[in-house]
């Protein structure tokens, strides 16, 4: 399974959408339209006595049309300007609560500790982690509409009544998403699905009112109030035609992606059992994946696991059965039953695997780029105990701050206590101290190490004000231009935070896609693939990316002169590509990866900035490491 391709496929089915959409729109604006023909033929019946009634109103549809169309499209419109603000909006509507990252509670570290595997192993900063307290059911979704902005949600059932291979296959599942394209694609359908169900939502609010107004029946205004009430339950027939077809497209949308994000998350833990095993105490427990809040509705298809205990209409989710066996095709159909909360010891990542990394063959790296294959929970595990073991973790907002500043403390002397001035003034004393203390103690790290806690700190950085957001940013950038010079570890750790802390707090939008092909970037590709020769210093290392980019644009590969191909230049290119398909970004990143590879090994510069461009584009690039026998 390519990345690129499931992303260009949920783009597709995005596009796809909105003409299922719009025919679901004109669908419920006709029906709603032949009830009001028929309502009026019996209110007014026909002056010939003939009772036929008059089918074509022109006068009635030019009514019913533009109120019914602007009630579905103004509620699409405003639940979609809602969902801009990310996952935490819908995580929070379905009554969850954010995780602490500092908590000490056993079962939500080892939720934790899970989430950051998979944040390491993918290439993706680690997402907000919420619990939905009150739900007891087995299930967990992922939301957001980048992955700077994902939040991964789950319930309490799955997270008591799972082991750590089930509760990682689950998690794993939700990462396809994010990785697939998925997420994204179904955030807009939740929008939808709201404008279509806004016609029986409002009857139910008026239908509300009887609750309300029990005691005024007889009285003077209960005549009123019977009116409202008898208009409530007209809307709330009515708009079930709404529902019906938010049902339908819910159902047409999410059920072949949930076999893709199964076998995603198979691949990601090498480990079916897990997946299954989760998959089968969802089958055996009573309450199943039971979502009780009445807000859960218009999310069902986010979820892991049918969320309805009764379904009915249009399932958003393929049988269990069929989800097992084609993970296990040798299953007996039998479930497990996960009706006591999983125990574990007080260590709850005793068993987690401990394995020996070594650096990726140039040939598997490339061949790789952006499959699946490359993603390995395993990595992502004995990357983030290696931090554990040195004491790399987070308590604090204020730390993760440090913890970059630290990153971009200069070794020479001079400029190096410029920077700690630079913060005193900006922060105080304790952050310089802070920042110092973390510089130190970086030194001798590996890329991947680095990148690794970059990745782990966004969740904390989240945290922060708008406005703190943007005194950091600053900060950041005064401290990378203190010394005079930008160093590639620099440039990629300014475009991380530029990317995932402006996106992810709403400082800026997420790029809109206008480039469709490599060829309509010529400029930019020859400044990236330039600045990327210039730094390996060997004039054949075109050579490759040369040969590949005349495959794509049946052209030759535009060579610019080194001074052309500054870091600045690689800046404005990358906000070109930014809005370039999934596609044209797995070419680029590829084109990129030929230069840097060319000498069959990958330096620490060469990994810095293929995840700057990764990052810069919006890209995932799980680390550049393999499993290897200890």
């Amino acid at each position: 399974m390519d990345f690129f391709q499931a992303q260009e496929r949920a783009r597709t089915t995005s596009r796809a959408l909105v003409w299922w959409f719009g025919l679901c729109l004109v669908a419920v604006i006709l029906a709603i339209y032949l009830l009001a023909v028929v309502a009026k033929g019996y209110a007014a019946p026909p002056r010939n006595g003939g009772g036929v009634f008059a089918w074509w109103d022109l006068e009635l549809l030019g009514i019913v049309a533009p109120v019914v169309g602007g009630i579905i499209l103004l509620g699409s419109f405003y639940k979609l300007m809602q969902l801009s603000g990310g996952g935490s909006v819908v995580a929070r509507d379905l009554g969850g609560r954010q995780v602490d990252p500092s908590t000490t509670d056993l079962l939500e570290r080892r939720l934790i500790n899970v989430v950051e595997e998979m944040s390491i192993a993918s290439g993706l900063p680690a997402p907000e982690i919420w619990i939905l307290d009150e739900e007891q059911g087995i299930n967990a979704f992922a939301a957001g509409t980048d992955p700077a902005n994902a939040v991964v949600g789950i319930t309490r059932g799955c997270l008591e009544r799972l082991n750590r291979d089930e509760l990682q296959g689950v998690v794993a599942h939700e990462f396809s998403h994010i990785l697939n394209g998925d997420m994204k694609l179904n955030m807009r359908l939740i929008g939808w699905i709201f404008g279509l169900v806004m016609i029986a939502m409002l009857g139910r609010m008026l239908l509300e009112l009887l609750r309300f107004n029990r005691g005024s029946r007889d009285s003077k205004g209960g005549g009123a109030v019977l009116a409202v009430v008898a208009a409530g339950a007209a809307l709330w027939l009515v708009g079930s035609i709404g529902v019906f077809f938010a049902k339908l497209l819910q159902a047409a949308v999410s059920r072949q992606r949930e076999f893709l994000a199964d076998a995603s998350a198979v691949q990601f833990t090498r480990n079916p059992a897990g997946l299954a095993n989760a998959l089968r105490k969802v089958g055996g427990f009573w309450k199943n994946g039971a979502i009780q809040t009445s807000r859960a509705a218009e999310a069902r298809h986010l979820f892991f696991a049918n969320s309805q205990l009764i379904k009915f209409g249009f399932a958003t989710h393929p049988p269990l059965d069929v989800r097992i066996r084609a993970i296990d095709p040798d299953w007996q159909g039998e479930m497990l039953e996960g009706a006591e909360p999983e125990m574990f010891d007080k260590d709850p990542e005793k068993s987690a695997r401990v394995s020996v990394l070594a650096p990726a063959t140039a040939a598997f790296a490339l061949e790789s780029m952006g499959n699946s294959t490359r993603l390995d929970t395993g990595v992502g595990a004995a990357i983030h105990r290696q931090l554990a073991d040195e004491q790399v973790v987070f308590h604090s907002k204020n730390e993760s701050k440090a913890l970059l500043f630290g990153l971009l403390l200069a070794q020479d002397p001079d400029c190096h206590e410029k920077g700690l001035e630079l913060l005193r003034q900006n922060h105080g004393e304790e952050m310089a101290s802070h920042a110092d203390a973390w510089h130190q103690s970086l030194l001798g790290k590996t890329a991947a190490e680095k990148i690794a806690m970059v990745d782990l700190s966004l969740s904390w950085l989240r945290k922060m004000s708008r406005e703190e957001a943007r005194d950091f940013i600053e900060v950041n950038r005064a401290l990378i231009a203190a010394d005079g010079h930008v160093s590639l570890f620099e440039f990629m750790l300014e475009k991380v935070i530029e990317r995932h802390v402006a996106v992810g707090l709403g400082l800026r939008r997420v790029a809109r896609i206008r480039h469709t092909s490599l060829g309509a970037l010529e400029h930019e590709t020859g400044i990236l693939v330039g600045a990327l020769a210039g730094l390996s210093g060997d004039v054949n290392a075109l050579t490759a990316a040369e040969v590949e980019y005349r495959q794509h644009v049946r052209r030759d590969l535009p060579r610019l002169p080194v001074e052309a191909c500054t870091l600045e230049a690689v800046a404005t290119a990358l906000v070109e590509f930014e809005s370039a398909t999934p596609l044209v970004k797995a070419q680029i990143l590829r084109l990129c990866g030929l230069i840097a590879m060319h000498d069959g090994e990958l330096k620490d510069g060469e990994v810095e900035l293929l995840r700057a461009i990764a990052e810069a584009i919006g890209a995932p690039l799980p680390p550049l490491t393999r499993m290897s026998a200890a």
